[in-house]
């Protein structure tokens, strides 16, 4: 079954063409809206969530479907829309831009869902990323 070794949350990448390496920018682990802001455009928040994977030899060439999931400690979850994808390699890595929007701001852990083409049942991956939406003050704090 496939493996998420890592799931990250970050303001951009940049991919060497050279080493097939890359950058990340900005690792993200909290997101200050303000009150009553509009959602952003589709619903999604603007930043990019790299997945890396680790697929068995059997595997290898099966046609998967994934989604990224907000997960809320009261258990409210946010799906992303669903992508496939399929590994020709024992190690592969997917990038997808924007993040599902919750409802409510607060505590959430960025976690992985994938399954078959053929299969009905989501899989859970242990791998999960922190993510904590936060409603800015906006009345400025008076120091003394």
């Amino acid at each position: 079954m496939p493996n998420c070794y890592m799931l990250i949350a970050c303001g951009g990448s940049s991919l060497d063409q050279n080493s097939n390496n890359f950058s990340l920018f900005n690792l993200v682990e909290q997101i200050n809206v303000p009150p009553n802001a509009p959602p952003p455009p589709n619903g999604l928040i603007p930043l990019e969530v790299h997945a890396y994977w680790r697929v068995g030899g059997d595997e290898i060439g099966t046609d998967y479907e994934a989604r990224f999931v907000l997960v809320a400690e009261s258990g409210l979850e946010t799906p992303s829309e669903v992508f496939k994808f399929r590994s020709i390699t024992p190690r592969f890595r997917t990038r997808s831009f924007g993040m599902p929007l919750p409802p409510v701001v607060g505590a959430y852990e960025l976690r992985v869902d994938w399954r078959e083409v053929t299969n009905e049942t989501w899989t859970r991956d242990a791998s999960s990323w922190p993510v904590s939406l936060v409603e800015m003050q906006t009345e400025q704090v008076v120091k003394h």
